[in-house]
C-alpha cells in the first residue's frame, strides 16, 4: 500500500505535458506509450518538501466540461457517511468501488489523475527481528507517472472534500497496489466512457506487470516516512 509519493511535478506541468506530446523537442519524454517501472530496496530518501503523505494537499487533475484543469484536493475522503465513525479514506479498492453503490456520486464525477515521480510502499519483513524497510517504485522515463484517483473536490469547500487513489491487486493475499498509469491509459481513466468494466480490464493488465526490483545505491538504514 502507497504510504507516500513524490510530487516533484505540478498538476499544471502535468497538463502542459499532455498539451506537448505531439510537439516535438518537449522537456518531457513524450512519445512514452507503457511505463517501465522499478523498485528500489530500501528506498532512497527524497527531499521533504517533495514528499506527499496523507492529510497533506495534492495537485490533481480532473476533467469538467471537456477540458482538463488543475485542482488542489486533501489527500484522505471522508464521505458523508464515515464521518466521524472513520479515518479519512487514502485508498480505494478497484473491486469494491464497483460493486458498491455507496460510491456511485464519486465514481461519475470524482475521476482524477496525480501526477508523480514515484512511491513508497512499505514491505514487511520476513523475520521480526529485521527492521521495517521501504521500497521506492518510480520510471526509467523522464514522462510523469500518472497514478488514478477518487476526488470529492467542492467549488465551496467542504470538510468531506479529499481524494483516495485507487489500487487493484490479488483479494485472496489482500495485497493492494496503486493504480499507475502511462499519460494514454490515464487519459482513458479520465474519459466519461470509459467504463468500470475497462478498468478492470487495464488492472489485470498492469497486475501482470511487476516492476523489476533493484537495489538501491544507499545505505540499508531504515526510511521514516
Amino acid at each position: 500500500m502507497c504510504e507516500g509519493f513524490v510530487q516533484h511535478v505540478s498538476s499544471k506541468d502535468a497538463l502542459a505535458y499532455f498539451a506537448q506530446r505531439d510537439t516535438p523537442g518537449g522537456r518531457f519524454d513524450t512519445g512514452v506509450t507503457h511505463l517501465d517501472l522499478y523498485r528500489t530496496v530500501p528506498a532512497r530518501p527524497q527531499e521533504r518538501h517533495n514528499l506527499i503523505k496523507p492529510n497533506m494537499q495534492v495537485s490533481a487533475i480532473r476533467r469538467r466540461g471537456g477540458h482538463l484543469e488543475s485542482i488542489k484536493v486533501r489527500w484522505g475522503w471522508s464521505p458523508i457517511w464515515s464521518v466521524g465513525t472513520m479515518p479519512p479514506l487514502t485508498h480505494l479498492p478497484l473491486h469494491l468501488v464497483m460493486r458498491s453503490k455507496v460510491f456511485d456520486p464519486i465514481k461519475r464525477e470524482g475521476r482524477v489523475l496525480v501526477a508523480v515521480e514515484g512511491w513508497y510502499e512499505s514491505l514487511t519483513p520476513s523475520d521480526s527481528s529485521q527492521l521495517q524497510h521501504s521500497s521506492y517504485t518510480t520510471s526509467r522515463q523522464s514522462a510523469p507517472i500518472f497514478l488514478a484517483a477518487l476526488a470529492q473536490a467542492s467549488e465551496t469547500a467542504l470538510g468531506c472534500d479529499g481524494l483516495a487513489l485507487v489500487t487493484y491487486g490479488d483479494l485472496a493475499s489482500q495485497q493492494q497496489r496503486v493504480l499507475a498509469l502511462s499519460a494514454d491509459e490515464a487519459l482513458d481513466w479520465l474519459e466519461p466512457d470509459f467504463g468500470w468494466e475497462q478498468a478492470q480490464q487495464l488492472a489485470e493488465c498492469l497486475n501482470s506487470a511487476e516492476p523489476h526490483l533493484e537495489p538501491a545505491m544507499t545505505a540499508q538504514v531504515p526510511v521514516n516516512l
